[in-house]
């Protein structure tokens, strides 16, 4: 029997396949792979596209790529998208990673002359002469890998540099270290890190080595991905010893660290906390003094996941936080960081029950901190001794991040975002009590973006529930179901879908669309109890409100179905994928990214059970129900009229494997009664498209965002001949 299925395999990805559809799917044979868990009978006919050690397999994922290819780069205006992304209509220069040391020196990726990868360069002050540090394309140029710069970071005095650089959207990194006044790239150099996530690389004081989080094993194909992490200490110059393992399961078995965790170690002042993390929402805590990393390290207990703590600072051995324990849009409080009390804390800033608290920091003039209402509202607020007062800002928000340099500086700067404008940075001056610009080159302005309308309103849900729905659109649009509309959503981890100026966004206006941004519960936009309302049982919530929000955008004549696109990501595969499932009345088209698919299958895979945190567990009765809701793979039915849908992975991907998309695919092909095309691209070199070159990047946006405006029947966006 297996000989037979084989024989079939190879015959069907060897002629391809003819089908009752328009579009040549190479379709697959259905395996008889029938599970009994708890009292239901699962299928899971293509459950063999898991093993990707099958040379035959990798086959069909990359004939489904070629197939997706030919389709969606041959759709009239497709290189019009990789043009207008490419020729930037403001050459201002492109900044990020900006860092800046204690003596305002500062460092930051620059993209020159349209180049697809930053180069690092510093400056001495914001106004000091820049200077080229380093260039990516000088890592390991006798290999015929791609090297992009994903990380960096100063040490104090900005002497020194860490430099992050990764491959093919891997993520991880190798990290080299560069002396600033000598431009000489020092001889040590670690890998098998992940600083872009975890922690980051934390200098000693005395600038004598490091601490970074090691992990064993990053081949995404292993049983072993992702598993024993371990803080470890590295000292330059002393290559004769090992790694110092500072915190770990193996090191700590008194901290019930679990395999899957990630133990990171944070700094703070003289202190070192120590962080059991994952994708968690909360996570506990240790601290130890600095000063005892060269010995034994004995981690005390600071606080646990039950007290719901997210942000922290030290200052003079009191310990400020924020918390959402029963103050579901947080509080600020204080407590001794030697004899803490969470249960019974002092209360600096009392909870908002009309707005979340989502970042705060101190500095030597005050508490500031922002308030956030419905994840698109940003506020700012600074408490002197007793005193709080709103503070004005240069402009609107929807986005407010605060950042300072150093210990409690008196500089401090807000970064700001919203859906039509960049990111903009603002340093206050105290004795003026005022905002002045601060950004390394002016802000970059986009004609796309004028004229633009931004709605916030709320649209109620099938229990009730008022949802947060932005929309945003060109100035003198009808309102009369012939628009195109492309809304988006996540609803995942607690993770605030905040306004900011996407590619997508960009370029969906550009062509005369709409675009709308879902809050739907699952993310933190109304605060912990809105992140609980989309969490494990009540997951259903996520894709409901999501539902919920395109009919109203159809009812009130902002789209129809005919026009109607979606789009998401990674978590909010889940979203996209059961919205589709359960409405697929409602939608033209559908672009889900490196998605979570197949969620009764995700803890089975690398990586995957770190994901029990926040779907659930397959192993308990209970649980395992909450996955089968929530999962798109098992919800697709027979000859239904789904719409157009395209699908993307990464070969490389450690969050995402390919074969949760691709498992998606497949029997969507096979079970799809509608003629509208189920596309699969799939990228053997990339990850989960976090880091990728901006060439890569806009090729892939633009197969994307092409293939919406023709399946939502766009007049310059058709099938060529």
């Amino acid at each position: 029997m297996k000989f037979y299925y084989k024989f079939v395999l190879i015959t069907i990805l060897a002629i391809g396949c003819t089908t009752k559809h328009k579009y040549n799917y190479l379709l697959l044979p259905e395996s008889k792979v029938a599970e009994s868990s708890f009292g239901y009978e699962l299928n899971d006919p293509y459950r063999f596209l898991e093993n990707l050690d099958d040379t035959t397999l990798l086959v069909w994922y990359k004939k489904q790529d070629s197939y997706s290819k030919s389709i969606v780069r041959n759709i009239s205006g497709w290189s019009q998208i990789v043009e207008k992304l490419t020729i930037k209509e403001d050459t201002t220069p492109e900044t990020s990673m900006l860092k800046v040391a204690n003596n305002n020196r500062c460092f930051y990726l620059k993209y020159v002359n349209n180049e697809s990868v930053g180069k690092l360069f510093f400056r001495n002050g914001f106004e000091g002469e820049e200077k080229l540090l380093y260039d990516p394309s000088y890592f390991m140029p006798k290999t015929s890998n791609n090297y992009l710069i994903n990380y960096i970071n100063p040490n104090e005095d900005g002497s020194k540099i860490a430099i992050g650089l990764t491959k093919n959207d891997e993520e991880f990194s190798k990290v080299i270290f560069l002396d600033v006044a000598t431009e000489l790239i020092m001889t040590d150099t670690i890998d098998h890190c992940w600083p872009s996530e975890f922690g980051g690389i934390l200098w000693l004081p005395d600038n004598s080595g490091i601490i970074y989080l090691n992990i064993p094993v990053i081949d995404n194909t292993s049983e072993n991905s992702l598993l024993n992490s371990e803080s470890v200490l590295y000292k330059f110059n002393n290559r004769a010893s090992k790694k110092k393992v500072l915190l770990s399961k193996r090191n700590n078995p008194a901290l019930n660290i679990n395999e899957e965790d990630f133990p990171t170690i944070y700094k703070e002042n003289n202190y070192l906390f120590g962080g059991i993390s994952g994708p968690r929402r909360f996570n506990d805590f240790y601290f130890t003094n600095i000063n005892t990393i060269d010995g034994v390290i004995d981690w005390k207990p600071l606080f646990k996941q039950k007290d719901k703590i997210d942000q922290f600072f030290v200052k003079n051995d009191s310990l400020y936080f924020t918390s959402a324990f029963n103050a579901p849009n947080y509080k600020i409080c204080k407590t001794s960081l030697i004899n803490p009390d969470f249960s019974n804390p002092e209360i600096v800033v009392p909870e908002d029950t009309m707005a979340v608290i989502t970042d705060f920091l101190l500095s030597e003039k005050g508490l500031f901190y922002v308030k956030t209402k419905n994840g698109v509202d940003a506020q700012l607020f600074c408490k002197t001794d007793l005193i709080a007062k709103q503070v004005t800002i240069p402009k609107v928000a929807g986005t407010l991040k605060l950042t300072t340099y150093g210990d409690y500086s008196k500089k401090i700067w807000i970064r700001i975002k919203g859906w039509t404008s960049n990111l903009e940075s603002y340093r206050y001056d105290f004795e003026k009590e005022l905002f002045v610009e601060e950004n390394i080159y002016p802000i970059k302005k986009f004609k796309a973006t004028e004229n633009t309308i931004v709605e916030e309103i709320e649209v109620v849900s099938h229990d009730g529930v008022k949802v947060p729905l932005s929309i945003i659109y060109k100035k003198g649009t009808k309102l009369d179901g012939k628009n195109r509309l492309l809304m988006t959503g996540y609803g995942a981890y607690g993770s605030n879908d905040s306004p900011f100026l996407d590619i997508y966004l960009l370029s969906w206006i550009r062509a005369g669309g709409i675009y709308a941004s879902a809050h739907v519960r699952g993310g933190g936009e109304k605060g912990d109890a809105w992140y609980m309302g989309g969490y494990k049982k009540t997951k259903p919530n996520t894709w409901k409100d999501f539902i919920a929000c395109s009919e109203y955008l159809i009812k009130n004549g902002y789209t129809s179905p005919e026009k109607h696109a979606i789009w998401s990501g990674s978590a909010g595969g889940i979203l996209i994928g059961r919205a589709i499932t359960e409405r697929p009345d409602l939608y033209a088209a559908a672009i889900i990214e490196v998605g979570i698919l197949n969620t009764t299958r995700v803890q089975f895979g690398p990586n995957g059970q770190d994901n029990v945190y926040e779907f659930g567990n397959a192993n308990d009765s209970l649980e395992f129900l909450y996955l089968l809701e929530m999962d798109a793979y098992q919800s697709i039915k027979k000859n239904v009229n789904y719409p157009a849908i395209y699908l993307t992975a990464g070969m490389n991907d450690n969050r995402v494997q390919v074969w949760q998309p691709g498992k998606f695919a497949a029997k969507m092909q096979a079970y799809n009664k509608s003629d509208k095309p189920i596309l699969f691209s799939v990228d053997f070199e990339g990850g989960h498209g976090l880091q990728a070159d901006e060439n890569k990047v806009y090729k892939q946006l633009a197969d994307a965002i092409s293939f919406a405006l023709w399946q939502t029947g766009h007049p310059d966006y058709n099938l060529k001949d």
